[in-house]
C-alpha cells in the first residue's frame, strides 16, 4: 500500500527518457493551476514537449515519494527551465528539495522565469534566495503574459589572510 500524499521520504534522482511520461503527468496538472494563463497546449502536446525537448536539452531531476514522481526540475546549465510539483504534493518540500539540490551542482548562479501573476511561485523563489532582476510585459514568452526574471548567486566566503 502506498503512503498517503505527503507521508514517507522524498528521494531525489536523475531522470531518464523512460521517465518522460511520469514527468509530463506532473507538469500538465501543475501548469493548469496557473489559471491566469491561456490554454495553449493539450496534455498530449505537453507529453511531446517533455519527451521531445526537455529531456533532450536539459538535465532532469525528479522527486519521488513511494516510487511516484511528484515533482521535477529541468536545468540547462545555470538556467532552470522548469520546476513543477504535482498539485497533490505542493507545499510538501519536494520543489524546495529539488531547488536546493540544483544549487549544490557545479554552478555559480541559477536563473529562471516566473509569471508575475504567480504570487505563490514568486514567494517560493524569493524564500529560496532568488532575487528579481528583470520584469517584462510578456511579449517575449509564448503566453504573452508578464513575467519576472529571477537569479540566485552562490555566495563566496572571503578567505582569511
Amino acid at each position: 500500500m502506498n503512503p498517503a500524499p505527503g507521508r514517507g521520504t522524498i528521494a531525489l534522482r536523475r531522470a531518464g527518457p523512460d521517465d518522460a511520461a511520469a514527468v509530463a503527468a506532473v507538469y500538465s496538472p501543475s501548469y493548469r493551476l496557473l489559471t491566469f494563463l491561456p490554454a495553449l497546449h493539450t496534455a498530449d502536446e505537453d507529453r511531446e514537449f517533455i519527451a521531445g525537448i526537455i529531456f533532450k536539452e536539459c538535465e532532469v531531476t525528479v522527486a519521488e515519494l513511494a516510487e511516484r514522481i511528484v515533482a521535477f526540475l529541468a536545468r540547462d546549465g545555470e538556467e532552470v527551465r522548469l520546476l513543477y510539483t504535482h498539485p497533490d504534493f505542493i507545499g510538501r518540500s519536494a520543489g524546495g528539495r529539488l531547488l536546493e539540490a540544483a544549487k549544490q551542482e557545479d554552478v555559480e548562479a541559477l536563473e529562471l522565469w516566473c509569471f508575475q501573476a504567480n504570487t505563490a511561485g514568486r514567494r517560493f523563489y524569493e524564500a529560496h534566495g532568488f532575487k528579481a532582476i528583470a520584469l517584462t510585459d510578456g511579449s517575449g514568452n509564448e503566453e504573452k503574459t508578464p513575467d519576472v526574471r529571477y537569479r540566485w548567486e552562490r555566495t563566496r566566503t572571503p578567505r582569511k589572510a
